[in-house]
């Protein structure tokens, strides 16, 4: 579990932050608080391992408070201005989520929290199995983990995502999933497909062979593909 803190003065953004963190097994909400002071006094308490910390805040910004941490956490800064991004990256932050923060840019988000990094900043706790991504299908938060993925297809307005255990069906797009997902472990081949390389049964000139299913390679893929697999 990934302990955090929402930091925010203004109660609609606490809201939408708060409803984002209960939506995701891997985060456990500590208090959505107010004020940086707030904050402060929870974290000398309680062990902290992700702050949700709004830029712009009265007494003290997030910027300054971050700054005033000698062992600060894992932060993402939250802020309806862009000004600040260059400082906040300077300051080691790990997203910049502009609001309203939508809920598939506060998921792409966490993924840096939860995978890249561990809840310590050293090596990462998490093994290949534990790595995922979750997606929204019908009105469930499904936690969907990277080695069962085979293949991932678009379908209309949709994706489907199909593993070795299900075929789950969600509104979303190619071009969002493959942010989400490990550059070495998943290949675009076609506009309407990105496959885990990892289970690849064979390549046979402009077909991909996973499971039972012969996927095509576009033409404007294929050099990338033979490059991954070492072919060039």
């Amino acid at each position: 579990m990934i302990r955090c803190l929402i930091i925010d003065d203004e109660p609609l953004a606490r809201q939408l932050m708060e409803s984002h963190v209960r939506q995701v097994k891997i985060l456990e909400l500590v208090k959505a608080c107010e004020t940086a002071m707030e904050a402060f006094e929870i974290m000398h308490r309680e062990q902290i391992d992700l702050l949700f910390l709004d830029i712009q805040m009265p007494g003290i910004t997030g910027l300054n408070f971050l700054k005033s941490l000698k062992t600060p956490p894992l932060v993402i800064f939250t802020t309806a201005f862009t000004e600040h991004a260059v400082e906040a990256f300077e300051l080691d932050a790990l997203d910049y989520l502009l609001k309203p923060v939508t809920f598939e840019r506060f998921i792409k988000a966490i993924q840096k929290a939860g995978i890249s990094k561990d809840i310590n900043n050293t090596t990462s706790n998490f093994t290949a199995e534990d790595q995922a991504i979750f997606l929204k299908v019908d009105k469930r938060l499904v936690r969907i983990p990277h080695a069962e993925i085979f293949y991932v297809e678009a379908f209309g307005d949709y994706i489907k995502v199909i593993t070795n255990k299900a075929t789950h069906v969600s509104y979303f797009s190619l071009n969002k999933i493959i942010e989400l997902l490990p550059d070495q472990q998943f290949l675009r081949i076609h506009k309407s497909f990105i496959i885990n390389l990892r289970h690849i049964q064979f390549v046979e000139g402009t077909l991909v062979r996973i499971l039972d299913k012969e996927l095509p390679v576009g033409v404007t893929y294929k050099e990338a593909l033979y490059k991954k697999l070492g072919q060039e």
